[in-house]
Protein backbone atom coordinates (compact mmCIF):
# COMPACT_ATOMS: atom_id res chain seq x y z
CA UNK A 1 0.00 0.00 0.00
CA UNK A 2 1.23 3.58 -0.45
CA UNK A 3 0.09 6.82 0.87
CA UNK A 4 -0.02 10.47 -0.51
CA UNK A 5 0.35 13.66 1.00
CA UNK A 6 -2.50 15.55 2.79
CA UNK A 7 -3.04 18.96 0.73
CA UNK A 8 -5.48 21.01 -0.75
CA UNK A 9 -7.63 19.31 -3.04
CA UNK A 10 -8.83 20.10 -6.29
CA UNK A 11 -12.45 20.69 -5.14
CA UNK A 12 -10.97 23.05 -2.85
CA UNK A 13 -8.97 25.02 -4.88
CA UNK A 14 -11.81 24.87 -7.60
CA UNK A 15 -14.27 26.67 -5.33
CA UNK A 16 -11.63 29.49 -4.02
CA UNK A 17 -10.95 30.20 -7.32
CA UNK A 18 -14.62 30.51 -8.44
CA UNK A 19 -15.28 32.22 -5.42
CA UNK A 20 -12.54 34.58 -6.45
CA UNK A 21 -14.12 34.58 -9.94
CA UNK A 22 -17.39 35.84 -8.43
CA UNK A 23 -16.06 38.50 -6.38
CA UNK A 24 -14.36 39.97 -9.13
CA UNK A 25 -17.89 39.62 -10.98
CA UNK A 26 -19.57 41.75 -8.31
CA UNK A 27 -16.66 44.27 -7.75
CA UNK A 28 -16.47 44.59 -11.58
CA UNK A 29 -20.33 45.34 -11.89
CA UNK A 30 -19.78 48.13 -8.88
CA UNK A 31 -17.16 49.66 -10.24
CA UNK A 32 -18.90 49.85 -13.84
CA UNK A 33 -16.20 48.01 -15.24
CA UNK A 34 -19.30 45.36 -16.40
CA UNK A 35 -22.36 46.31 -18.41
CA UNK A 36 -25.54 46.53 -15.14
CA UNK A 37 -28.55 46.39 -15.68
CA UNK A 38 -31.46 49.58 -15.64
CA UNK A 39 -33.05 47.66 -12.84
CA UNK A 40 -30.10 46.50 -10.95
CA UNK A 41 -29.95 48.04 -7.16
CA UNK A 42 -26.60 49.57 -5.29
CA UNK A 43 -27.28 49.90 -1.75
CA UNK A 44 -24.41 51.08 0.91
CA UNK A 45 -24.46 49.46 3.82
CA UNK A 46 -23.03 51.67 6.89
CA UNK A 47 -22.41 50.57 10.60
CA UNK A 48 -20.73 50.32 13.63
CA UNK A 49 -18.76 47.34 15.23
CA UNK A 50 -21.22 45.04 16.63
CA UNK A 51 -24.17 46.55 14.48
CA UNK A 52 -25.19 43.04 13.18
CA UNK A 53 -23.94 44.62 9.36
CA UNK A 54 -21.83 40.93 8.83
CA UNK A 55 -25.60 38.97 9.89
CA UNK A 56 -27.91 41.38 7.65
CA UNK A 57 -25.84 41.10 4.94
CA UNK A 58 -25.67 37.01 5.27
CA UNK A 59 -29.01 37.21 5.89
CA UNK A 60 -30.16 39.22 2.48
CA UNK A 61 -27.34 36.50 0.53
CA UNK A 62 -27.71 33.44 1.69
CA UNK A 63 -23.93 33.22 1.75
CA UNK A 64 -21.37 34.31 4.78
CA UNK A 65 -19.79 37.16 4.03
CA UNK A 66 -17.00 36.41 6.75
CA UNK A 67 -15.63 33.96 4.75
CA UNK A 68 -14.31 35.34 1.66
CA UNK A 69 -10.58 35.93 1.57
CA UNK A 70 -10.13 37.49 -2.25
CA UNK A 71 -8.59 40.42 -3.90
CA UNK A 72 -10.71 43.62 -2.48
CA UNK A 73 -11.75 42.07 1.21
CA UNK A 74 -8.41 41.51 2.03
CA UNK A 75 -6.68 45.30 0.75
CA UNK A 76 -9.71 47.60 1.32
CA UNK A 77 -12.26 46.94 3.70
CA UNK A 78 -14.60 47.12 1.21
CA UNK A 79 -16.40 44.37 -0.30
CA UNK A 80 -19.34 43.49 -2.73
CA UNK A 81 -22.24 41.09 -2.30
CA UNK A 82 -25.32 40.62 -4.24
CA UNK A 83 -28.58 38.75 -4.60
CA UNK A 84 -31.80 38.86 -6.58
CA UNK A 85 -35.13 39.73 -4.80
CA UNK A 86 -38.29 39.83 -7.05
CA UNK A 87 -36.11 38.79 -10.31
CA UNK A 88 -33.89 42.30 -9.29
CA UNK A 89 -30.36 42.17 -9.03
CA UNK A 90 -29.32 43.81 -5.89
CA UNK A 91 -25.68 45.11 -4.91
CA UNK A 92 -24.64 45.59 -1.20
CA UNK A 93 -21.37 47.50 -0.81
CA UNK A 94 -20.11 46.92 2.48
CA UNK A 95 -18.43 49.76 3.47
CA UNK A 96 -15.43 50.12 6.25
CA UNK A 97 -17.08 52.54 9.67
CA UNK A 98 -15.38 55.62 10.63
CA UNK A 99 -14.09 54.73 13.80
CA UNK A 100 -12.41 51.80 13.62
CA UNK A 101 -10.03 50.33 15.99
CA UNK A 102 -7.51 49.25 13.21
CA UNK A 103 -7.40 51.81 10.79
CA UNK A 104 -7.80 55.89 10.87
CA UNK A 105 -10.60 57.39 9.57
CA UNK A 106 -8.08 59.17 7.01
CA UNK A 107 -7.50 55.84 5.79
CA UNK A 108 -11.40 54.94 5.27
CA UNK A 109 -11.94 57.85 3.37
CA UNK A 110 -9.13 57.15 0.98
CA UNK A 111 -10.98 53.85 0.83
CA UNK A 112 -14.73 55.24 0.17
CA UNK A 113 -13.32 58.18 -1.97
CA UNK A 114 -11.03 55.71 -4.31
CA UNK A 115 -14.12 53.00 -4.93
CA UNK A 116 -17.14 55.37 -4.55
CA UNK A 117 -15.42 58.05 -7.09
CA UNK A 118 -14.40 55.06 -9.59
CA UNK A 119 -18.03 53.66 -9.32
CA UNK A 120 -19.09 57.09 -10.30
CA UNK A 121 -16.71 57.82 -12.59
CA UNK A 122 -17.96 54.70 -14.59
CA UNK A 123 -21.37 55.52 -14.47
CA UNK A 124 -23.39 53.82 -11.21
CA UNK A 125 -25.08 55.15 -9.04
CA UNK A 126 -26.15 54.97 -5.79
CA UNK A 127 -29.55 54.24 -5.01
CA UNK A 128 -30.16 53.94 -1.22
CA UNK A 129 -28.64 53.73 1.96
CA UNK A 130 -28.75 51.46 5.12
CA UNK A 131 -28.12 52.42 8.33
CA UNK A 132 -27.62 49.67 10.91
CA UNK A 133 -27.50 50.73 14.76
CA UNK A 134 -27.77 48.67 17.84
CA UNK A 135 -30.57 49.33 19.88
CA UNK A 136 -28.23 47.31 23.10
CA UNK A 137 -26.30 50.65 22.56
CA UNK A 138 -27.62 52.51 26.01
CA UNK A 139 -25.78 55.61 24.98
CA UNK A 140 -24.94 57.40 22.16
CA UNK A 141 -21.42 57.34 22.06
CA UNK A 142 -18.91 59.72 20.65
CA UNK A 143 -17.80 57.24 17.73
CA UNK A 144 -21.13 56.58 16.77
CA UNK A 145 -22.26 60.53 16.79
CA UNK A 146 -18.88 61.07 14.52
CA UNK A 147 -19.40 58.27 12.50
CA UNK A 148 -23.52 59.57 11.32
CA UNK A 149 -21.57 63.38 10.70
CA UNK A 150 -19.20 62.10 8.64
CA UNK A 151 -21.64 59.90 6.75
CA UNK A 152 -23.65 63.05 6.55
CA UNK A 153 -20.29 64.30 4.85
CA UNK A 154 -20.18 61.46 2.50
CA UNK A 155 -23.34 61.98 1.06
CA UNK A 156 -24.27 66.12 1.34
CA UNK A 157 -28.23 65.10 0.96
CA UNK A 158 -30.55 67.51 1.23
CA UNK A 159 -33.37 64.68 1.37
CA UNK A 160 -32.79 61.40 2.52
CA UNK A 161 -35.98 59.18 1.41
CA UNK A 162 -33.49 56.38 0.27
CA UNK A 163 -31.61 55.98 3.61
CA UNK A 164 -32.75 53.32 6.26
CA UNK A 165 -32.04 53.27 9.61
CA UNK A 166 -32.32 50.10 10.89
CA UNK A 167 -32.12 49.86 14.47
CA UNK A 168 -30.49 46.11 15.08
CA UNK A 169 -29.97 43.86 18.71
CA UNK A 170 -33.63 43.78 19.86
CA UNK A 171 -33.63 41.28 22.85
CA UNK A 172 -35.98 38.06 22.72
CA UNK A 173 -38.35 37.70 25.25
CA UNK A 174 -37.70 41.49 27.24
CA UNK A 175 -39.92 42.23 29.74
CA UNK A 176 -42.07 45.30 29.46
CA UNK A 177 -39.92 47.59 31.48
CA UNK A 178 -37.21 46.34 29.41
CA UNK A 179 -38.99 46.84 26.47
CA UNK A 180 -40.25 50.22 27.05
CA UNK A 181 -36.66 51.82 28.14
CA UNK A 182 -35.40 50.28 24.96
CA UNK A 183 -38.52 52.34 23.21
CA UNK A 184 -38.15 55.71 24.79
CA UNK A 185 -34.21 54.95 23.44
CA UNK A 186 -35.17 54.79 20.08
CA UNK A 187 -37.27 57.76 20.43
CA UNK A 188 -34.62 59.93 21.31
CA UNK A 189 -32.54 58.92 18.68
CA UNK A 190 -35.22 59.67 16.11
CA UNK A 191 -35.71 63.00 17.75
CA UNK A 192 -32.81 64.65 18.69
CA UNK A 193 -30.93 66.41 15.84
CA UNK A 194 -27.55 65.28 16.81
CA UNK A 195 -28.55 61.53 16.44
CA UNK A 196 -30.78 61.01 13.64
CA UNK A 197 -33.51 63.40 13.86
CA UNK A 198 -32.07 65.46 10.90
CA UNK A 199 -32.08 62.74 8.89
CA UNK A 200 -35.86 61.27 9.67
CA UNK A 201 -36.96 65.17 9.44
CA UNK A 202 -35.56 64.86 5.90
CA UNK A 203 -37.22 62.03 5.03
CA UNK A 204 -35.32 58.48 6.04
CA UNK A 205 -37.34 55.70 7.17
CA UNK A 206 -36.93 53.74 10.22
CA UNK A 207 -37.22 50.17 10.28
CA UNK A 208 -37.10 47.57 13.16
CA UNK A 209 -34.43 44.86 11.89
CA UNK A 210 -35.89 41.27 13.77
CA UNK A 211 -37.95 43.13 16.37
CA UNK A 212 -39.20 39.85 17.93
CA UNK A 213 -35.05 38.98 18.57
CA UNK A 214 -35.53 35.25 17.13
CA UNK A 215 -32.84 32.86 16.48
CA UNK A 216 -34.69 31.62 13.37
CA UNK A 217 -32.77 32.22 10.18
CA UNK A 218 -35.43 32.32 8.00
CA UNK A 219 -37.32 35.48 10.44
CA UNK A 220 -33.89 37.21 10.09
CA UNK A 221 -33.87 36.84 6.20
CA UNK A 222 -37.31 37.75 5.98
CA UNK A 223 -37.25 40.93 8.52
CA UNK A 224 -33.86 42.15 6.05
CA UNK A 225 -35.37 41.85 3.06
CA UNK A 226 -38.39 43.44 3.98
CA UNK A 227 -35.83 46.67 4.61
CA UNK A 228 -34.63 45.92 1.08
CA UNK A 229 -37.83 45.68 -0.88
CA UNK A 230 -38.66 49.00 0.71
CA UNK A 231 -35.36 51.20 -0.70
CA UNK A 232 -36.01 48.88 -4.07
CA UNK A 233 -39.63 51.15 -3.77
CA UNK A 234 -38.63 54.32 -2.40
CA UNK A 235 -35.28 54.11 -5.59
CA UNK A 236 -38.44 53.55 -8.20
CA UNK A 237 -39.95 57.12 -6.86
CA UNK A 238 -36.54 59.00 -5.98
CA UNK A 239 -34.14 58.45 -8.29
CA UNK A 240 -30.32 58.24 -7.00
CA UNK A 241 -28.44 61.29 -6.29
CA UNK A 242 -24.74 61.71 -6.75
CA UNK A 243 -23.14 61.27 -3.01
CA UNK A 244 -21.37 64.87 -2.24
CA UNK A 245 -17.66 62.78 -1.54
CA UNK A 246 -18.53 62.01 -5.63
CA UNK A 247 -19.00 65.03 -6.95
CA UNK A 248 -15.75 66.65 -5.01
CA UNK A 249 -13.43 63.68 -6.05
CA UNK A 250 -15.00 63.55 -9.54
CA UNK A 251 -17.03 66.44 -11.45
CA UNK A 252 -14.84 69.18 -9.16
CA UNK A 253 -11.49 67.79 -9.42
CA UNK A 254 -11.16 68.00 -5.17
CA UNK A 255 -8.07 66.69 -2.98
CA UNK A 256 -9.77 64.41 -0.36
CA UNK A 257 -8.61 67.37 2.24
CA UNK A 258 -10.72 69.65 0.65
CA UNK A 259 -13.68 67.77 0.37
CA UNK A 260 -16.40 68.62 3.64
CA UNK A 261 -15.68 65.07 5.12
CA UNK A 262 -12.17 65.93 4.55
CA UNK A 263 -12.35 69.61 6.05
CA UNK A 264 -14.19 68.13 9.33
CA UNK A 265 -10.65 65.12 9.57
CA UNK A 266 -8.34 67.71 8.94
CA UNK A 267 -9.64 69.97 11.81
CA UNK A 268 -9.88 67.00 14.28
CA UNK A 269 -6.42 66.14 12.88
CA UNK A 270 -5.01 69.58 13.55
CA UNK A 271 -6.50 69.55 17.25
CA UNK A 272 -4.92 65.79 17.93
CA UNK A 273 -1.29 67.68 16.60
CA UNK A 274 -2.18 70.33 18.38
CA UNK A 275 -2.38 67.82 21.96
CA UNK A 276 0.37 65.93 20.55
CA UNK A 277 3.04 68.79 20.52
CA UNK A 278 1.66 70.16 23.83
CA UNK A 279 2.23 66.79 25.20
CA UNK A 280 5.68 66.59 23.65
CA UNK A 281 6.57 70.13 25.58
CA UNK A 282 5.09 69.19 28.99
CA UNK A 283 7.34 66.03 28.91
CA UNK A 284 10.60 67.43 28.03
CA UNK A 285 10.13 70.55 30.49
CA UNK A 286 9.32 67.97 33.02
CA UNK A 287 12.88 66.01 32.09
CA UNK A 288 14.85 69.09 32.11
CA UNK A 289 13.18 70.39 36.02
CA UNK A 290 13.95 66.52 37.34
CA UNK A 291 17.30 65.55 35.80
CA UNK A 292 19.24 65.50 39.14
CA UNK A 293 16.53 64.16 41.01
CA UNK A 294 14.48 61.60 38.69
CA UNK A 295 15.03 57.78 39.16
CA UNK A 296 15.96 55.57 36.40
CA UNK A 297 12.84 53.98 36.57
CA UNK A 298 10.96 57.14 35.97
CA UNK A 299 13.47 58.14 33.36
CA UNK A 300 12.72 55.25 31.56
CA UNK A 301 9.11 55.87 31.49
CA UNK A 302 9.16 59.28 30.38
CA UNK A 303 11.41 58.61 27.52
CA UNK A 304 8.96 55.93 26.74
CA UNK A 305 6.08 58.41 26.74
CA UNK A 306 8.23 60.85 24.67
CA UNK A 307 8.90 58.38 22.13
CA UNK A 308 4.98 57.58 22.01
CA UNK A 309 4.03 61.14 21.54
CA UNK A 310 6.69 61.85 18.49
CA UNK A 311 5.33 58.64 17.00
CA UNK A 312 2.07 59.73 17.00
CA UNK A 313 3.15 63.15 15.79
CA UNK A 314 4.98 61.41 12.51
CA UNK A 315 1.39 59.50 12.53
CA UNK A 316 -0.55 62.69 12.12
CA UNK A 317 1.77 63.95 9.54
CA UNK A 318 1.73 61.17 7.49
CA UNK A 319 -2.29 61.56 7.91
CA UNK A 320 -1.85 65.31 6.83
CA UNK A 321 0.23 64.19 3.73
CA UNK A 322 -2.58 61.88 2.72
CA UNK A 323 -5.03 64.44 2.46
CA UNK A 324 -3.07 66.17 0.06
CA UNK A 325 -3.74 62.57 -2.23
CA UNK A 326 -6.12 63.42 -5.25
CA UNK A 327 -8.37 60.78 -7.24
CA UNK A 328 -5.84 59.71 -8.90
CA UNK A 329 -3.59 59.31 -6.31
CA UNK A 330 -5.54 57.30 -4.25
CA UNK A 331 -6.45 55.18 -7.48
CA UNK A 332 -2.93 54.11 -8.05
CA UNK A 333 -2.26 53.28 -4.39
CA UNK A 334 -5.46 50.70 -4.85
CA UNK A 335 -4.33 49.49 -7.78
CA UNK A 336 -0.36 48.55 -6.14
CA UNK A 337 -2.61 46.92 -3.50
CA UNK A 338 -4.86 44.85 -6.05
CA UNK A 339 -1.25 43.93 -7.99
CA UNK A 340 0.32 42.97 -4.69
CA UNK A 341 -2.32 40.92 -2.99
CA UNK A 342 -2.97 39.37 -6.94
CA UNK A 343 0.78 38.14 -7.00
CA UNK A 344 0.03 36.74 -3.57
CA UNK A 345 -2.99 34.82 -4.48
CA UNK A 346 -0.73 33.79 -7.66
CA UNK A 347 1.96 32.73 -5.67
CA UNK A 348 -0.53 30.38 -3.41
CA UNK A 349 -2.25 29.07 -6.57
CA UNK A 350 1.47 27.43 -7.79
CA UNK A 351 2.49 26.47 -4.74
CA UNK A 352 -0.37 24.51 -4.45
CA UNK A 353 0.12 23.59 -7.90
CA UNK A 354 3.37 22.36 -7.29
CA UNK A 355 2.41 19.94 -4.60
CA UNK A 356 -0.19 18.40 -6.56
CA UNK A 357 2.13 17.77 -9.67
CA UNK A 358 4.66 16.23 -7.17
CA UNK A 359 1.52 14.13 -5.44
CA UNK A 360 0.82 12.67 -8.56
CA UNK A 361 4.55 11.80 -9.32
CA UNK A 362 4.91 9.82 -5.84
CA UNK A 363 1.76 8.23 -6.32
CA UNK A 364 2.48 7.18 -10.16
CA UNK A 365 5.77 6.12 -9.20
CA UNK A 366 4.25 3.84 -5.83
CA UNK A 367 2.53 2.61 -8.90
CA UNK A 368 5.00 1.53 -11.05
CA UNK A 369 6.70 -0.24 -7.86
CA UNK A 370 3.40 -2.12 -7.32
CA UNK A 371 2.82 -3.50 -10.92
CA UNK A 372 6.65 -4.39 -11.02
CA UNK A 373 6.13 -6.44 -7.45
CA UNK A 374 3.18 -8.07 -8.92
CA UNK A 375 4.73 -9.00 -12.38
CA UNK A 376 7.60 -10.97 -10.17
CA UNK A 377 5.01 -12.60 -8.29
CA UNK A 378 4.24 -16.08 -9.24
CA UNK A 379 0.40 -16.50 -10.60
CA UNK A 380 -0.87 -18.44 -7.96
CA UNK A 381 1.04 -15.01 -5.79
CA UNK A 382 -1.06 -12.84 -8.12
CA UNK A 383 -4.76 -12.72 -7.80
CA UNK A 384 -4.73 -11.35 -3.78
CA UNK A 385 -2.85 -8.14 -5.03
CA UNK A 386 -4.78 -7.61 -8.34
CA UNK A 387 -7.86 -6.13 -6.24
CA UNK A 388 -5.03 -3.29 -4.83
CA UNK A 389 -3.48 -2.60 -8.29
CA UNK A 390 -6.77 -1.51 -9.20
CA UNK A 391 -7.40 0.80 -6.38
CA UNK A 392 -4.17 2.42 -7.26
CA UNK A 393 -4.68 2.83 -10.43
CA UNK A 394 -8.26 4.28 -9.74
CA UNK A 395 -6.61 6.54 -7.46
CA UNK A 396 -3.87 7.63 -9.79
CA UNK A 397 -6.67 8.11 -12.19
CA UNK A 398 -8.39 10.43 -10.62
CA UNK A 399 -5.57 12.54 -8.78
CA UNK A 400 -4.50 13.14 -12.82
CA UNK A 401 -8.08 14.69 -13.09
CA UNK A 402 -7.81 16.33 -10.30
CA UNK A 403 -4.74 18.04 -11.65
CA UNK A 404 -6.24 19.04 -14.80
CA UNK A 405 -9.16 20.73 -12.73
CA UNK A 406 -6.67 22.73 -10.81
CA UNK A 407 -4.58 23.88 -13.83
CA UNK A 408 -7.92 25.18 -15.29
CA UNK A 409 -9.01 26.61 -12.24
CA UNK A 410 -5.60 28.49 -11.89
CA UNK A 411 -6.46 29.44 -15.63
CA UNK A 412 -9.62 31.41 -14.94
CA UNK A 413 -7.86 32.70 -12.07
CA UNK A 414 -5.31 34.39 -14.55
CA UNK A 415 -7.67 35.94 -17.07
CA UNK A 416 -9.91 37.31 -14.27
CA UNK A 417 -7.42 40.25 -11.95
CA UNK A 418 -6.24 42.05 -15.14
CA UNK A 419 -9.64 42.92 -16.95
CA UNK A 420 -10.67 43.92 -13.21
CA UNK A 421 -7.59 46.24 -12.76
CA UNK A 422 -7.20 47.44 -16.47
CA UNK A 423 -11.13 47.71 -17.02
CA UNK A 424 -11.46 49.96 -13.41
CA UNK A 425 -8.24 52.31 -14.50
CA UNK A 426 -9.41 52.84 -18.09
CA UNK A 427 -12.84 53.63 -17.45
CA UNK A 428 -11.82 55.39 -14.22
CA UNK A 429 -9.59 57.51 -16.60
CA UNK A 430 -12.31 58.74 -18.77
CA UNK A 431 -14.51 59.51 -15.83
CA UNK A 432 -12.02 61.84 -14.24
CA UNK A 433 -11.42 63.46 -17.78
CA UNK A 434 -14.26 63.81 -18.33
CA UNK A 435 -15.15 65.46 -14.52
CA UNK A 436 -12.42 67.96 -15.43
CA UNK A 437 -13.99 69.25 -18.58
CA UNK A 438 -17.12 69.16 -16.90
CA UNK A 439 -15.80 71.44 -13.80
CA UNK A 440 -13.66 73.63 -16.19
CA UNK A 441 -16.04 74.30 -18.59
CA UNK A 442 -18.76 75.24 -15.35
CA UNK A 443 -15.63 77.70 -14.37
CA UNK A 444 -15.31 79.63 -17.72
CA UNK A 445 -19.27 79.75 -17.61
CA UNK A 446 -19.21 81.51 -14.26
CA UNK A 447 -15.99 83.91 -15.78
CA UNK A 448 -17.90 84.98 -19.05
Amino acid sequence: MFSHPAICTSSHMDTQSEQFIDQIRRFSAFAGVTHSQPEDRFFLVMGMTGSGKSTFISRCTGKDVTAGQGLFSCTSSIDVFDFTLNGRRIYFIDTPGFNDTNRSDIDTLKTLAAYLGASFANGIRIHGLIMLHSIADNRMSGSSLRNIELMKSVCGFTSYENLVIATTMWPKGSSIVERANLEDRETELLADSRFFGTLTAQGATLFRHNEKGSGDYFDEAASARRIVAHLVRQSNLHPPDVLRLQREIIQEGKSLGETAAGITMAGDLYKAQRAHELHLRELEREMKSQLANIDAIHSAELQQLKKDVKKELKNAQRQKQELEMTMQDMHAEEERLWNKNIEEMDRRFRDQLAAKEEELIEMEMSLEEIRNDVARRKSSQKQHVIQEVVEHENVVSNARKELIDVKSAYRRFRRQPSNMVNGTANGLAAGITSGLIAASFAGACVLM
